[in-house]
């Protein structure tokens, strides 16, 4: 089996490491200082007032609660991926392709946000200065200044980060000169009535909190570049918690200058003879209908024409920098995913010449092109106009739109503060260079307070957050779930010893068995020979070297050796069987990622694990952790034994207890084949509740009889149980046979159980030997399950 492809490999296909402090810095600092500081502040101060500095610092507290698990989690896997990458990392499971799938939304509609609103700032102040015809829509910018940015990350991190500590410093500039301008009319009394007027409404102010959240989701673009920042493990946590702080002081401060403004009598003469509006009160009116140009009017008012128009070029400057962050920690994210089959293979690929990920890079664009023709061209309407209609009367607009953003990224911001908890849990010898203070309690901190905005989230964008989330979970089952390159699982579980010592069947029937103990190699082996020869196919048997996390799977190869008794072992005892075998020693951070990469690449038909036949203590692990994530994510028939008392494997009697389904069916397919290879009588036994009615146990007795008519050749019995709890009825029986066996119940995924109730009681109070099986059931059929479809 090839070994060309090792963990070594993947890492030379890296990009460089090439932004420093200032750079991660920039980058959070550009993403959060824009469209949110020149539209965000003007709206949130027209809803309640100077209440929004509460607002901004709620949303602020919320983001850094997380933003320490961001921190911990960087300094652990100092990679690109951000939210999604720890998340996988944690779970290790194709469930966190939901996580993946939120962030790709996620960040495009932060980017689409930052993008509409510099087409509409644009339309208001530009197109007047420069004399552009109204007849040029004003979405035109907008799309003309993706189309550069998405050139420019085409180009490369280098070029655009360079560009990104640039603009970043060039707004700061400007935004300290506006502040200058309107310090300077600071009137205290203003503020304090303001604040008086508006603190008690505090539905609004969370409402508020909840729309400006997007403003202070740049400290996660920081941790989603990691792998091109240098010392990511100390620059990562230094530059979020910097960038934090320094834009809260100036969210804080334009807020001040913005409530100064609207409740300044010379301010509203003024906009009322600008815009000609009638009168002081119209002018407080347009500033509560247009509050996204607050500040641009404000500036206009304190800083003249001159300060004004360079206040507005540096807004536009700051809505650019802001979504060409986005878009690089967005195609980061995509090229995370890919690397963990959650998109297509084809997205991890570099540009032969330039070394970007150019594909993650064009996604990402295309994702926040549909937003922006969706929130802004068709359902949004002109900026100003009054007049403007769209399709069903729906209006959406940047406040819509920001909405959308702040329910994808609150949603997957909890995501990975529940990870830092179960991180701590599952992984808790592995090195911490930072640490999250107080945990688990600041991560639950932060979770709780995750929901509370998520749940101030304007009711629309709520609605349409929930109907991209089901998209995505349909395409995952429709489309994406499919099976990783041979290349891909090689990387990630590297072959260290492969056994080949009998003819392999071309593309026939194969049961994969993973043996982690050598004391169970004849009971498992027996089971498998079983049905390979059953099914005229072969055994391959895998062992796992299992490394920290942390230690490079080259460091594993030394330890595989001794394994390799293990697959000779098992290649006799098949040989003994007359059924050909084969095997290989796997090594992985996770033994059931070896076992599932196994079963990928071969696509074998089965897998058998062998269970202890006791629960885990283990919240949340029912068989045991390996076990559990091979039942839930094997692509193939599932068989979970559980090791029996008896070392001669003699079976005289089978116990089949069957209520109907797939599994079951599975079920009685393998008593047929063991009764046919032992000449065991299979007694198939339905368990009824003493006061049925006729027609249930007429629908039993039609169950049983199905059973019985898989057992063409070999001897079978069926009998009705009556007892009224199915547990006892079916353990009472089974004292009197060797073998019982038993397939999983149809409970979905919210009842959380892997095979249900009753088959894991069964195989903990039964002494004997106990099979559970699982069939592999198509996509309408897991989806089914998932939903708790019986």
């Amino acid at each position: 089996m090839s070994q060309e492809s090792t963990p070594e490999r993947v890492v030379e296909e890296e990009l460089d490491r090439q932004i420093g402090f200032i750079g991660a810095s920039a980058i959070g600092i550009g993403t959060m200082i824009a469209a949110g500081i020149f539209v965000l502040s003007g709206l949130a101060v027209s809803k309640v007032g100077a209440a929004a500095i509460v607002a901004f610092l709620l949303a602020a507290v919320v983001a850094a609660f997380t933003a320490a698990a961001y921190g911990e989690f960087s300094s652990i896997y100092p990679e690109s991926g951000g939210g999604y990458m720890y998340v996988a990392e944690t779970f290790d499971t194709d469930l966190t392709y939901i996580m993946g799938w939120t962030m790709i939304l996620g960040y495009p509609a932060s980017a689409a946000f930052y993008l509409a609103s510099f087409s509409e700032w644009f339309f208001r102040f530009i197109y007047p200065v420069l004399n552009i015809p109204q007849a040029i829509p004003f979405w035109v910018a907008g799309v003309v200044i993706l189309l550069l940015l998405v050139g420019l990350n085409l180009k490369g991190t280098e070029e655009s980060n360079t560009f990104q500590i640039v603009v970043t410093a060039l707004k700061i500039v400007l935004i300290v000169l506006f502040l200058y301008g309107g310090l300077q009319a600071i009137d205290s009394s203003t503020i304090t009535a303001s604040m008086a007027e508006n603190i008690t409404h505090v539905r609004d102010i969370g409402l508020t909190s909840a729309l400006v959240f997007i403003t202070f989701f740049g400290f996660s673009a920081i941790a989603t570049n990691a792998e091109e920042i240098q010392s990511p493990a100390r620059t990562v946590p230094r530059a979020i918690y910097f960038s934090m702080g320094f834009v809260t002081l100036i969210y804080t401060l334009v807020v001040l200058v913005i409530v100064i403004a609207v409740n300044d009598v010379g301010f509203l003469s003024f906009l009322s003879d600008q815009l000609t509006l009638g009168g002081n009160e119209a002018a407080r009116d347009f500033v509560g209908q247009n509050g996204e140009v607050a500040m641009g009017l404000a500036a206009q008012y304190y800083l003249g024409s001159v300060g004004f128009y360079v206040i507005i070029v540096g807004a536009l400057f700051s809505m650019l920098s802001a979504a060409n962050a986005t878009i690089m920690a967005g195609s980061r994210v995509k090229l995370a995913m890919a690397r963990r089959d959650h998109l297509p293979a084809q997205f991890e690929e570099l540009h032969p010449r330039l070394n970007t990920p150019y594909k993650t890079v064009m996604l990402t664009g295309g994702f926040i092109l549909i937003y922006v023709v969706i929130f802004t061209v068709i359902f949004g309407g002109v900026p100003g106009s009054e007049t403007t209609t769209t399709p069903f009367g729906l209006h959406l607009g940047l406040e819509t739109l920001a909405g959308f953003a702040n329910f994808l990224l609150l949603s997957g911001l909890t995501i990975v503060n529940v990870a830092i908890i179960a991180s701590r849990r599952k992984f808790p010898t592995i090195e911490r260079p930072f640490r999250v203070p107080a945990a688990p309690w600041v991560p639950l901190l932060a979770i709780a307070a995750n929901l509370v905005l998520l749940a101030n989230v304007e009711p629309r964008s709520f609605a349409i957050g929930l109907v991209a989330e089901f998209i995505g979970v349909g395409l995952w089952f429709a489309v994406i779930g499919s099976a990783p390159s041979i290349e891909r699982i090689e990387a990630e579980t590297p072959t260290a010893i492969a056994d080949y010592t009998a003819a392999r069947p071309e593309r026939g029937y194969q049961v994969v068995v993973p043996i982690a103990n050598p004391a169970n190699i004849e009971q498992l082996m027996r089971t498998a020979c079983t049905l390979a020869a059953e099914n005229d196919g072969e055994v391959f048997v895998v062992s796992a070297v299992t490394v920290p996390h942390q230690t490079p799977l080259s460091s594993g190869r030394g330890l595989a050796e001794q394994r390799r008794a293990v697959l000779v072992r098992a290649i006799e005892f098949a040989a003994e069987w007359g059924v050909p075998a084969s095997g290989v020693v796997r090594v992985s951070h996770d033994a059931a990622h070896a076992i599932l990469n196994t079963i990928r690449q071969n696509e074998s038909d089965a897998v058998i694990v062998g269970w202890r036949g006791s629960w885990s203590n283990r919240r949340n692990v029912v068989f045991g952790s390996t076990v559990d994530d091979v039942i839930t994510n094997a692509d193939c028939d599932v068989y979970v034994e559980k090791i029996g008392p008896r070392a001669d494997g003699q079976v005289d009697s089978i116990l089949l207890p069957t209520a109907g389904g797939p599994h079951a069916y599975l079920a009685a397919e393998t008593a047929r084949a063991i009764s046919h290879a032992t000449g065991a009588v299979t007694r198939v036994i339905y368990v009824i509740d003493p006061r049925a009615d006729a027609e249930e146990r007429e629908r039993a007795t039609a169950l049983l009889e199905a059973a019985a008519a898989t057992f063409e050749d070999t001897p079978v019995e069926t009998l009705l149980v009556e007892n009224a709890d199915v547990v006892e009825g079916i353990v009472t029986e089974a004292k009197n046979h060797d073998l019982t066996i038993i397939g999983a119940t149809r409970e979905g995924f919210f009842q959380r159980l892997l095979f249900g109730a009753v088959p894991e009681a069964i195989g903990q109070r039964i002494p004997t030997t106990v099979i559970m099986t699982k069939r592999k059931l198509d996509v309408s059929s897991r989806l089914g399950d998932l939903l708790g479809r019986r």
